[in-house]
């Protein structure tokens, strides 16, 4: 095995035992940097024979990403890791210093994600579900990905001893491996009641061993996987919507923006949320110019002709 390719194996276990970073973080470090090596292999064979490189040969990287149509948040994904990778190749003193470091990140792109209007949510919730099983699993993860505002792993981990039905409380394993408390509503907790019951009744007649505590499950009855949900997912966003870029993470953007439109409290939002910074939370408050107006003139004293001077 060459050089370059026995430092990534060796980077790869140290993040994720040593660190232990979520499975589709590892994943995401491992493919951003042997596209890195795969591309010093092709293009700059000195580099990649004598395992070291300047920061040309990781400008060059990035300009080969732009050419193929990589989007700059996709590109400044591949400089961070490339940058912990150069981190780590130092501190085990195979590097004297991280060329990576020197290169900037590409200026990020003014991107919002796709959300749903209050409309799409509620008729996304009301649409015809398959029966049985895998219906009321299919309406309880949409139900707690828009009513709870969850990301997608951290859905996919919910554990049944995570849901405190007493305190209408979820405990979730957020990003960062910090736990948070996220708010049950009503409707959520209905429905996950009704999921439970039709997930145990599966369980004792299928004789399924690998359930666990695992919330949801697939058919086979192991852990449902992130790939699983994002596709199960989408088929019910495209039934709702014409927009096309849906996704999980539509869903928790529908949640904070409805959440903010109708008057919450932003920190509030951004505990919910489990961002660390209030500054990533305000990128979903999109407020129409309507709804502006709206404020002005139910607020604003010099609106509509109120206290019109007497002349």
């Amino acid at each position: 095995m060459a050089e370059w390719e026995t430092s990534l194996s060796a980077f790869i276990n140290y993040i994720e035992h040593a660190e232990g970073l979520a499975e589709n973080t590892v994943v995401a470090y491992r493919s951003d940097c042997s596209s890195f090596i795969d591309f010093i292999r092709e293009k700059h064979q000195k580099a990649y024979e004598s395992a070291t490189i300047s920061v040309n040969d990781g400008r060059l990287f990035l300009i080969s990403l732009k050419k193929k149509g990589l989007k700059q948040v996709s590109m400044g994904r591949k400089l961070d890791s490339l940058k912990r990778f150069g981190d780590y190749l130092v501190e085990i003193g195979k590097w004297n210093n991280n060329p990576f470091r020197e290169l900037p990140y590409p200026r990020k792109e003014h991107y919002r994600a796709e959300y749903l209007s209050v409309e799409e949510a509620f008729g996304m919730l009301s649409l015809r579900f398959p029966e049985g099983y895998i219906g009321v699993r299919d309406r309880t993860m949409l139900e707690l990905f828009y009513g709870c505002g969850l990301r997608l792993s951290e859905l996919v981990g919910i554990n049944i001893k995570d849901i405190k039905f007493k305190e209408r409380i979820i405990s979730i394993f957020g990003k960062g491996k910090k736990y948070r408390i996220v708010p049950l509503g009503p409707n959520a907790e209905r429905i996950i009641k009704e999921y439970l019951a039709i997930r145990e009744e599966k369980i004792l007649s299928e004789d399924l061993e690998k359930a666990g505590q695992a919330l949801f499950l697939n058919k086979r009855g192991s852990r449902i996987t992130p790939r699983s949900v994002g596709r199960i997912v989408k088929s019910y966003l495209l039934q709702s919507s014409q927009k096309q870029r849906l996704s999980t993470h539509s869903l928790r953007h529908s949640f904070a923006t409805h959440l903010l439109e109708a008057g919450a409290n932003l920190r509030a939002v951004q505990q919910m949320l489990g961002h660390s910074s209030l500054k990533t939370t305000q990128t979903y408050a999109h407020t129409t110019t309507g709804r502006l107006i709206s404020v002005y003139r139910r607020a604003h004293p010099r609106s509509e002709g109120k206290y019109d001077d007497q002349r």
